[in-house]
């Protein structure tokens, strides 16, 4: 069995311990909860001296509002108090107190960044905090001065999905799992700084509120090495979970990313908090580094190479919030060179609280806050970097101080002419750190040249390793009008058949341009039609996508196009031109309109389904409902990795990110990525017949475990040893999801079949074993909803509300009787109880022990040879019985139904001991009372949810219990105490 506490949990401890915290192992000595209700999350015995230790000289009045202010912080949502309660934890608060020179605001401390060993790290496993309804339980719960900054939920590496299991414990403890949000205690994660996944063999981390495809590993213990942490540690082989609690939980190193590491963005379904990546981490401190070491005379700051969609715009906002805190006023000056991405920095910024980031409005304006404002944030396109129409001679000088921080976004695209001379004729001491989502040439030309090399890289193979990104593929689709090369002379030499050559030449020269032949109606018309069944069939629901088109008035045409099809709702993004006709003027949207089709484009229940766009947000655009890209437009080198990177982020059930190309972008996609480095742009994009290989392979894998596919029987016996069913289920996931990805090309036929036996030996296993590890989550949309119909078409009940119970006496004797032999009966049986005892512990622990422990005798006889399959089923149908006659079993000893008869075996088991024996009338009269004193108090609304009614009820056991003239020790009083409390909420609502 796994033992997820031998496992993870304790190593996980000793790994807290080796790193400075005060741990606490609940099971191996007990701990005495200081706090005076369970519905607390804050340790406030530990949080008065540690506040009182970092401001010693703070009255007992102050103390008492400090220690008041931080638990009782008031919000709109548990999310806006957490925002509120990290601004008090890194700004701090103040009180009025007289410290000899009258009575001033006087600033008060939460922790000491300065000197971490001066703060209080306490680390405890198995905390309880009272939700509304539930009591949650954490593995292991970090204060920092008896705040809780950090949960960990611990997984044995042997279960099927530790990390799926893990999330989904951390999203009901959030309240996130249910619309009724009502099985956890957001009480806990108001001060929660990190919440951690782990399986000692993997982790993942994230913050309140992140979604479960969004927790991350942690690869990088920068700026430690695996070898560092083996010596710290002493271990000889560095884990995940090693890495992950050295990154996140060394003290020093928590309190920086509390610190500085941490925003909240403000959305219009209320606040999102965000923390660093460890990309995002490693970069901003190399970045420092640098800026620390640079010479007087070094103006070179060095390129951020982050591949799309992993965070640029967010380190970019970290290394601003670190330079605030470690320069004296610095000014930062944020630089790109559209607009979009000016209007997007500015407002991650501005939105994530950045102190008054100001946009440079012209030319003038930013001269003005260069030359005059320092310390300031200026976000400015390069563009306002150009001399007036009456300056002569070189960009004039507007500043010298050395304290200017530049940070350039896309600098491969912007900072190798004019413009960016200007800027650095401008700002001669000023320190450069270009940030790019796009490599650097090999040629080390330009960007290098300009900033210098590389201080942090992190590639598209890293982000697709880490579920940064997703994969993309690439599939050419209708060849015959591709426009590239000979296919534009055929095409051309139709349309002017009639034409001598010399007319054709010059017909040729003025007209007929590449674009000109790729904006045809029948053209477009044929691609439209083309876009319409393929999304339809493949795409869509749930996911979206974008007509990339190689002009405005070819964007119009594809929308009046689909418009005509019936096709997908669609809207144009196109740029206001003064020199547009007024036919396509009157289609380029309104800065309100744009924001509300991206609105509707981002949000997977919006109304728009695809985007057709020119040039338009092909950069800075994230949309992670969008899997597709319909690309029929000229796109190289960098502008090529930029636009399909809008199909890259994560999403729910989404396996790749797809480019359909129309325009042969991928006929010389070598000779135009060529100026990369090979490793830079491996997996940029991966043509789609590369995965049949792929999916030979893992069809090979998951059909390997059985002899023969049509013996459904003896496969779902071949899965019984726990272990193998795990690896069958990682098999039939990879085969599951590659089949996702390639149907419904034909490709996919050959392996059709065998996905359904497959599919039937899956469904039935899982019915078999009751094996909730057993699901389908990462295979994908279209292939999940086939495996499913195919399952039910098989008759297997697992996909329908419950397998057959064992409790339901006629229905689950014809479902045994249908199975095909005694061994598969006695299979059936034995794992039907084991699933309905551990559906029914908890109503009563004493009786449904006791009769997992026979089951598991008598499973272990019928290994051993010792008992046949017949004696097997007979010997099951005695325990199926007791467990069907708890009524008639509590009526035979004069109780009134198998609830009393649950309190009677708790009091018993405690009572009823070698040094002890209660006569069975008492015990029954003790037991009466007892469940009369908690019918009494269960009879309250929502009693569950009331504090107050569950300590009365506490009271009147003990009460009870102390008439009984039992001698009990005060342990015994407590024990049978929570016995009873636990009871009550199990039966009673």
């Amino acid at each position: 069995m796994p033992d997820e506490y031998a496992d993870t949990e304790r190593p996980a401890l000793e790994t807290l311990g080796t790193l400075g915290w005060e741990i606490r192992d609940q099971q191996a000595e007990r701990w005495t909860d200081p706090r005076d209700t369970k519905s607390s999350a804050v340790l406030e015995p530990r949080l008065r001296s540690a506040v009182e230790d970092l401001n010693p000289w703070i009255s007992e009045n102050n103390l008492n509002q400090v220690v008041r202010e931080i638990q009782h912080v008031t919000g709109t949502s548990a999310m806006d108090e957490n925002e509120q309660i990290h601004e008090k934890l890194v700004q701090h608060t103040s009180v009025k107190q007289d410290r000899g020179h009258g009575l001033k605001h006087q600033t008060v401390r939460f922790i000491d960044y300065e000197h971490p060993e001066n703060n209080d790290f306490f680390a405890l496993n198995q905390f309880s905090v009272e939700g509304d309804i539930e009591t949650i339980r954490p593995d292991i719960v970090l204060f920092v001065n008896g705040l809780p900054l950090g949960v960990i939920e611990c997984k044995s590496p042997t279960v099927a999905e530790p990390r799926s299991d893990a999330l989904e414990q951390l999203h009901r403890y959030q309240n996130e799992r249910t619309k009724s949000g009502s099985e956890g205690a957001e009480e806990l994660f108001r001060y929660n700084q990190f919440s951690v996944a782990t399986w000692y063999e993997g982790a993942v981390m994230g913050t309140y509120g992140t979604p479960k495809n969004q927790y991350k590993p942690w690869r990088d213990p920068y700026p430690l090495e695996d070898d560092d942490l083996a010596e710290l540690f002493d271990v000889d082989y560095v884990t995940p979970q090693h890495r992950m609690l050295y990154a996140l939980f060394e003290p020093e190193r928590l309190l920086d990313q509390l610190r500085h590491f941490t925003v909240f963005e403000t959305k219009q379904s209320g606040s999102v908090k965000m923390v660093a990546r460890y990309q995002q981490y490693r970069a901003v401190h190399k970045a420092l580094e640098r800026i620390n070491k640079r010479s007087q005379h070094e103006a070179q700051g060095g390129v951020i190479w982050h591949t799309q969609g992993s965070g640029k715009s967010l380190t970019m906002l970290f290394l601003g919030l670190k330079l605030r805190r470690q320069k004296p006023d610095p000014t930062l000056l944020l630089v790109t060179d559209r607009s979009a991405l000016d209007d997007q920095i500015h407002a991650t910024f501005e939105r994530c609280g950045f102190p008054n980031p100001r946009k440079a409005e012209d030319i003038e304006d930013l001269r003005e806050k260069l030359s005059h404002n320092a310390g300031e944030t200026i976000t400015t396109l390069i563009q306002k970097f150009q001399t007036t129409d009456d300056e002569e001679g070189d960009f004039p000088v507007l500043s010298r101080d050395d304290d200017i921080y530049v940070m350039v976004d896309e600098a491969h695209r912007t900072q190798y002419k004019q413009l960016a001379n200007n800027m650095r004729t401008a700002l001669p001491n000023a320190f450069y750190v270009g940030f790019t989502g796009t490599p650097i040439e090999k040629d080390e030309r330009d960007t290098r040249r300009t900033f210098g090399n590389y201080v942090d890289t992190y590639t598209i193979d890293q982000s697709l390793e880490d579920d940064t990104t997703v994969e993309i593929l690439y599939q050419g689709r209708l060849a015959d009008i591709h426009l590239e090369g000979a296919d534009l002379d055929r095409v051309f030499d139709r349309v002017f058949a009639e034409y001598d050559e010399d007319e054709k030449a010059e017909i040729k020269k003025r007209y007929a341009q590449e674009r000109d032949l790729a904006e045809a109606e029948s053209r477009i018309r044929r691609v439209a039609l083309d876009i319409v069944d393929h999304f339809e069939e493949q795409i869509a629901p749930p996911f979206k996508g974008m007509v990339v088109t190689p002009s405005k008035r070819a964007a119009i045409r594809y929308k009046e196009t689909l418009d005509e099809l019936n096709g997908p709702e669609s809207r144009v993004v196109i740029s206001h031109d003064h020199n547009d006709p007024e036919a396509v003027k009157k289609w380029a949207p309104s800065d309100s309109e744009l924001s509300t089709y991206k609105e509707q484009f981002v949000d997977p229940d919006g109304d728009v389904e695809l985007l057709i766009v020119c040039d338009m947000l092909l950069t800075g655009f994230d949309a992670p409902v969008a899997q597709v890209m319909y690309l029929d437009k000229p796109l190289r080198e960098h502008n090529l990795l930029q636009a399909i990177a809008r199909v890259n982020r994560p999403f729910e059930d989404k396996n790749h990110g797809l480019i359909v190309d129309y325009y042969g972008v991928s006929d010389d996609l070598k000779e135009a990525l060529a100026m990369f480095s090979a490793d830079d742009i491996d997996r940029a994009m991966i043509p789609f017949e590369d995965k049949e290989p792929e999916l030979e392979a893992a069809h090979n894998k998951a059909v390997s475990f059985f002899d023969d596919l049509d013996d459904t029987e003896a496969c779902v016996q071949t899965l019984e040893p726990e272990d193998v069913r795990i690896e069958f289920m990682n098999a039939f996931k990879r085969f599951s999801k590659l089949m996702d990805i390639v149907l419904p090309d034909p490709a996919a036929n050959p392996y059709k079949k065998d996905l359904e036996r497959l599919s039937e030996v899956y469904g039935k296993a899982k019915e078999r074993y009751r094996d909730d590890s057993m699901n389908l989550e990462g295979c994908g949309a279209k292939v999940r909803e086939l495996i499913h119909d195919h399952i039910r078409s098989s008759g297997i009940e697992v996909l329908n509300d419950e397998p057959v119970s064992v409790m339901e006496s006629g229905e689950f004797e014809t479902h045994i009787e249908s199975l095909q032999d005694d061994e598969a009966r006695a299979s059936e049986m034995q794992h039907a109880i084991k699933h309905e005892i551990n559906v029914r512990y908890d109503e009563d622990p004493v009786h449904y022990q006791s009769l997992q422990e026979r089951v598991e005798e008598l499973i272990e006889k019928y290994k051993e040879g010792r008992r046949t399959d017949q004696e097997v089923i007979e010997e099951l149908r005695d325990v199926l019985n007791e467990m069907r006659s708890r009524d008639q079993q509590a009526r035979e000893k004069g109780l009134n139904d198998s609830t009393e008869l649950s309190f009677y075996h708790a009091l018993e088991d405690v009572l009823q001991t070698e040094d002890r024996d209660v006569d069975e009338e008492d015990l029954l009269e003790l037991t009466g009372e007892i469940v009369s004193e908690v019918e009494d108090v269960v009879s309250v609304v929502e009693w569950k949810r009331k504090v107050n009614v569950q300590n009365k009820l506490r009271k009147q056991v003990k009460i009870q219990l102390y008439k009984s003239d039992l001698e009990l020790t005060n342990e015994e009083r407590d024990a049978l105490t929570n016995k009873v409390i636990e009871l009550a909420r199990t039966h009673y609502e």
